[in-house]
């Protein structure tokens, strides 16, 4: 019998030991971290928000302003952090990618239209943003090169809209206004004048007591104190005399007799014109080698003439001061107070318009120490005497009698002052508590004792009383209030009760105590005039309309209207006798308020 052999253990074969143990999972190259997304859709939220706030109207228009303006910068620089800091994307993408969309930006600033720039960073800037965040998100997964490709051709596509169309400024909300880049605009379209229609100029021009011989009217308050009713444009609506195209501009009208004054742009000239109040025909005109346009409001002068004594002041959106025979025209002297005094161009250009007070023409220039708030001789120009002022004013110097003194009314940066108009001496000054430049409105007096002035841009308004003792002023403010917030466009006061712009809904506050009454009536940021005889409100809207609404502090009351204009509209209507005029940088209008009727005036002013 064959010997047993013992067990033996049986040598393992290399490849048995790894049939035998478990798989392991295959080995991949190590994952990248996924994009850190968060912050910058928290930082789109913000510029989203930005741009939502800078066209509220209940916040006032500076903070709207720089959020407009400021938001897109301090949204791309936390971008920027983000994308190089925190992002997780390749380095390569990460410090490649703001060049090259930079590039790409400068290759698009070069295509389009001069006036798209500010376009370029309000909007086209979160666009970008917006596009590279997305392609980042959507590639995230790619490899670095196709990450970086997409995350700048979605910006480049964003910025590849804005060659298309030029900017036509913006609206009282700060919406802008676009229109196809190869439309011609009306100042472009507007047919030169090679002549002049022959209408008769009158021997001489006397301001009468229906006369609108200066903005706001001839106590600046744009108030019309004799009837000009009856007013039912239900059934008899004004009558249209006639239509003008006229050049841009925000200047209002001044009108005496038959004359009609107002300044516009047409191409390189700033042109001070006269029209027949009747025909529309032009008169006369004169041209200054001046051109002025901001972003926000286009080219054009902003300022209303002064006529007085038979002569007419005008002030250029450049600070060109000139004077005129008021008849034929004829350039009495000029004042170029950028040169002259060093006059610091507002950012909207020089608005104020000239007050004239006996031989002395008030006008603001804001140049260097001591030529702030100036008073010249009105026959020579020659400077009588001068207040050191700086910075942005948009008002003009108003004449006030208080506690018996004439004075001078004029907003400074630190409040409102009170100057003695034929010395400049300051009388009293006072900073109400919510005071914030720069000054656009005009003050409102109420009594011989007490005013409303506003406080700012879109801020609100003060109620001050005033009381003097021998040589002692006391200032006191017996209310502030933002229920009334009006910005260029301005308000009245009518039977204790101020009616007005909030922004840009109309709105009646209490004069006593500042509390709103009613709110209502989208009208934009319009204009109005009180017709205090006929306790009537006449609106300017925004876009063009001529509303009446009632003087009445229950009740928002709107009565008829008529569309005057059909573009934006920011100039201040007139009223003289009875006919109405309009404005804005495209048209001009005039309608017989009482149709059949006569146009001018002859009763005597009435009384509320």
């Amino acid at each position: 019998m064959p010997e047993s052999t013992p067990p033996t253990t049986p040598v393992p074969h290399p490849g048995d030991a790894a049939r035998e143990l478990p798989l392991e999972a295959p080995r991949h190259p190590a994952r990248r971290n996924s994009l850190r997304l968060w912050p910058a859709i928290l930082i789109l939220a913000l510029q989203a928000a930005g741009l939502f706030l800078s066209v509220t109207p209940s916040i006032d228009n500076q903070t709207r302003f720089f959020l407009m303006m400021g938001a897109p910068a301090v949204c791309l620089l936390l971008f920027l952090v983000w994308l190089v800091g925190f992002s997780r994307v390749p380095w390569k993408v990460r410090l490649a990618l703001p060049l090259v969309v930079a590039f790409c930006g400068l290759c698009v600033a070069r295509w389009i239209d001069p006036s798209m720039g500010v376009p370029l960073w309000i909007y086209g800037l979160p666009a970008v943003l917006a596009g590279m965040t997305f392609g980042l998100w959507w590639a995230q997964r790619w490899n670095a090169w196709q990450q970086l490709g997409l995350a700048a051709l979605l910006p480049l596509l964003a910025w590849a809209q804005l060659p298309w169309w030029k900017l036509e400024g913006f609206d009282g909300d700060y919406h802008p206004e676009l229109r196809w880049r190869w439309t011609a605009s009306p100042e472009e379209r507007l047919v030169p004048r090679s002549t002049v229609d022959q209408v008769a100029a009158p021997q001489a021009l006397v301001v009468g007591p229906h006369d609108w011989p200066m903005f706001r009217g001839p106590a600046m308050n744009s108030r019309v104190n004799w009837s000009v009713g009856p007013l039912d444009w239900s059934s008899t609506p004004p009558r249209e005399l006639w239509r003008q195209p006229i050049g841009p501009g925000w200047s209002s009208f001044a009108s005496v007799g038959d004359r009609l004054f107002t300044q516009e742009q047409r191409g390189d000239s700033e042109l001070l014109t006269c029209l027949d109040t009747q025909t529309g025909k032009l008169v006369w005109e004169v041209e200054q080698p001046v051109r002025f346009s901001d972003v926000v409001a286009g080219p054009g002068p902003r300022s209303t003439p002064t006529f007085d004594g038979g002569q007419l002041f005008a002030l250029g959106a450049k600070a060109l001061l000139t004077a005129h025979d008021a008849a034929t025209g004829q350039l009495l002297w000029k004042r170029d107070l950028m040169k002259e005094v060093d006059a610091q161009l507002p950012v909207w250009g020089f608005s104020g318009s000239p007050l004239v007070v006996g031989d002395l023409v008030l006008i603001y220039a804001g140049g260097t120490d001591p030529h702030g708030l100036l008073a010249l001789d009105r026959n020579t120009g020659q400077t009588r005497w001068s207040r050191p002022q700086r910075g942005m004013n948009f008002s003009s110097a108003q004449p006030a009698e208080l506690a018996g003194v004439p004075q001078i009314l004029f907003a400074s940066p630190e409040g409102l002052e009170s100057l003695d108009p034929t010395t400049g001496e300051l009388l009293w000054s006072f900073r109400p508590s919510l005071w914030k430049g720069p000054a656009k409105c005009q003050p409102q007096l109420l009594s011989d004792s007490s005013l409303i002035v506003p406080v700012g841009d879109g801020v609100g308004l003060a109620r001050l009383d005033v009381v003097r003792t021998g040589d002692t002023w006391t200032i006191t403010e017996r209310w502030s209030s933002n229920a009334l917030k009006p910005s260029f466009n301005d308000f009245v006061h009518f039977e204790g009760h101020l009616y007005g712009f909030d922004q840009n809904i109309l709105c009646c506050i209490s004069a006593e105590d500042g509390r709103k009454r009613w709110k209502g009536g989208r009208y934009g940021f319009g204009q109005l005039v009180l017709l205090e005889a006929d306790r009537r409100l006449l609106i300017a809207t925004e876009e063009g309309a001529a509303i009446l609404v009632d003087a009445d502090p229950d009740r928002w009351n709107e009565l008829g209207r008529v569309q005057a204009l059909s573009d934006k509209t920011w100039n201040h209507p007139v009223v003289a006798g009875r006919l109405m005029f309009f404005r804005n940088g495209v048209e001009a209008v005039a309608y017989q308020l009482q149709p059949g009727g006569p146009a001018v005036a002859t009763e005597a002013p009435t009384a509320p």
